[in-house]
């Protein structure tokens, strides 16, 4: 549900769906966000290579957080809401389920590190 920041947002923006400089910012963030997707499977990725050269307790533990202290969510900032809402109707891609599969598949060793 849109706070009223997001909601002030729209109002200022009254073209936000059609104007070029708003357009172009969300594609702008979208780009960015496909960074912080490569980047945190390339994290998560690493940790599970490093966790098979870790002793098995150690190994074990650092498995277990593979996904603790990724990249901050924005889901509660108007202009990530913005963004959601003119590129992908609200949805997030942080959320959808092509990067969760990856996400998953990185936390299990099964997609390879891009070193």
């Amino acid at each position: 549900m849109a706070d009223n920041r997001t909601t002030d947002l729209w109002d200022e923006i009254d073209c936000a769906d059609s104007c070029e400089a708003v357009i172009a910012l969300c594609e702008l963030v979208d780009k960015l966000v496909k960074d912080v997707q490569h980047l945190e499977l390339e994290c998560i990725s690493t940790r599970y290579l490093l966790s098979q050269h870790m002793d098995k307790e150690q190994g074990e533990l650092l498995r277990q957080d593979i996904l603790e202290n990724l990249g901050h969510r924005f889901a509660d900032d108007p202009a990530y809401e913005l963004y959601r809402n003119l590129l992908y109707a609200g949805g997030d891609p942080m959320d959808f389920r092509d990067y969760l599969v990856k996400v998953r598949m990185a936390s299990q060793g099964d997609l390879p590190c891009w070193h």
